[in-house]
C-alpha cells in the first residue's frame, strides 16, 4: 500500500522497520485480512494518554456544551439529537451522538495523539508517509435508540481503487461493545472496493447479518481502511461512549478540516518536521490569488525539506504534496 505515495522499497522498508519495532505485525496482518484492528491499551496508549485524552475530550464537552458530559450515567447524552439526528430520519436521535469537530487546538494532549509512534506506523503504512490529518474530533453518545448506517470513508464513487487513500484510527476512550454501542464491521469488506447499497447498509435488527460490534478495551486504537463497510450499534446501556477519531488521508484528498497557513508557529516549533507534514503545511494547492500561491509553495518547500532532512522517511515524489 505504501508504494504508492512514492519511494518504493526504501519506504516499505522503512515502515516495516518501524511496524517490528512497535511490535505491530500482528494487528497489521489483522487489517490486511479484515479492514481493521483493534491494538491494545499496552501498546497502543502508554503512559497514560488515553487517560489524559478522556479528560481533555470531557473539558472540550464542558466548554461547547456548558455542563460536565456524564460519563457514568450518560444523562447529558441520553437520546441526543443534535444536527445528525437527520441521519435517523425525523423523528429519530444522533446514531453519532455529539460530534465536536477540529479539537487539534482545544489542549497539547491532542497533539501527542497526532503523533503517537503507533498511530504513525499504522497511518504510514495504510497512507504512506506524505499521509496528512483531515479531522480530529471526538464522538460522545449516550443511550440511544437509532443505529448508524454502513458506509465506506473512501469519498469517491464504486469502483474505489484497492489502496486506502483515507484511513481512520480511532482512540476508543470508553470500553467498546455491543451494550455501549460500539463501532460495527464487516469483516473483509475493504477488499470489495464499493460502498454498501440498500438493505447491505442496515446495522441492527433486520440489516446486514454480517456487521459485527468491535470488542475492545479503553486505550485500545481502532485502525481501519478507508474502503472498510463500517457504521454503529446503538448503546443500550447506561453511561457514555467515548472515541477521538483521526481521520488521515493521502495529501492529493480534499481534507476536512483546512489547516494549511493555521497552525500556529509556537505548535509548530514544539514538535517534529512530521508535525507539520501531518497538518498539511506541505500542501501548496488549494490557492486564493497568485500571491497566495506563491505564498503556499514557499510554506510547502520549507516543511519539505525540514521533513526529507528529519530521516523519518523518504520522500521520492514531492509533487504529491500539490
Amino acid at each position: 500500500m505504501i508504494d504508492e505515495n512514492g519511494g518504493g522499497d526504501a519506504n516499505l522498508a522503512n515502515a516495516w522497520e518501524e511496524i517490528r519495532r512497535l511490535r505491530l505485525e500482528a494487528y497489521v496482518a489483522d487489517l490486511d485480512a479484515h479492514g481493521y484492528t483493534a491494538i491494545p491499551p499496552e501498546i497502543a496508549c502508554p503512559d497514560g494518554l488515553a487517560e489524559r485524552l478522556l479528560e481533555a475530550a470531557l473539558n472540550v464537552g464542558e466548554r461547547r456544551n456548558g455542563v460536565r458530559p456524564d460519563l457514568a450515567g450518560g444523562t447529558t447524552h441520553a437520546g441526543f439529537k443534535g444536527r445528525f439526528a437527520s441521519f435517523s430520519g425525523a423523528d429519530g436521535d444522533s446514531p453519532i451522538g455529539d460530534l465536536m469537530q477540529s479539537i487539534l487546538f482545544e489542549d497539547r494532549v491532542f497533539e501527542e495523539a497526532l503523533m503517537n509512534p503507533v498511530l504513525l506506523a499504522m497511518a504510514t503504512y495504510l497512507c504512506g508517509y506524505g499521509v496528512v490529518l483531515s479531522s480530529m474530533g471526538c464522538f460522545m453518545k449516550g443511550p440511544n435508540v437509532s443505529t448508524f448506517t454502513l458506509h465506506t470513508d473512501t469519498p469517491l464513487p464504486a469502483p474505489l481503487p484497492p489502496q486506502a487513500l483515507v484511513c481512520n484510527l480511532t482512540y476508543v476512550l470508553t470500553d467498546f461493545n455491543r451494550e455501549n454501542g460500539s463501532t460495527a464491521f464487516v469483516p473483509g469488506s475493504h477488499k470489495w472496493c464499493r460502498s454498501p447499497v440498500g438493505q447491505e447498509g442496515v446495522v441492527g435488527e433486520g440489516g446486514n447479518p454480517a456487521a459485527v460490534p468491535v470488542e475492545c478495551k479503553a486505550g485500545s486504537l481502532l485502525v481501519w481502511h478507508g474502503n472498510t463497510w463500517h457504521g454503529a450499534f446503538n448503546r443500550t446501556a447506561p453511561g457514555l461512549r467515548v472515541s477521538l477519531p483521526v481521520y488521515m488521508a493521502r495529501p492529493y484528498i480534499r481534507t476536512q478540516e483546512g489547516l494549511v497557513g493555521k497552525i500556529p508557529q509556537e505548535m509548530l516549533d514544539r514538535n517534529s518536521p512530521r508535525f507539520a507534514i501531518l497538518t498539511q503545511q506541505g500542501i501548496m494547492y488549494g490557492y486564493e490569488s497568485q500571491e497566495d500561491s506563491f505564498a503556499r509553495a514557499e510554506r510547502a518547500a520549507k516543511y519539505i525539506a525540514a521533513y526529507s532532512k528529519s530521516g523519518v522517511g523518504p520522500l521520492a515524489q514531492q509533487g504529491l504534496y500539490s
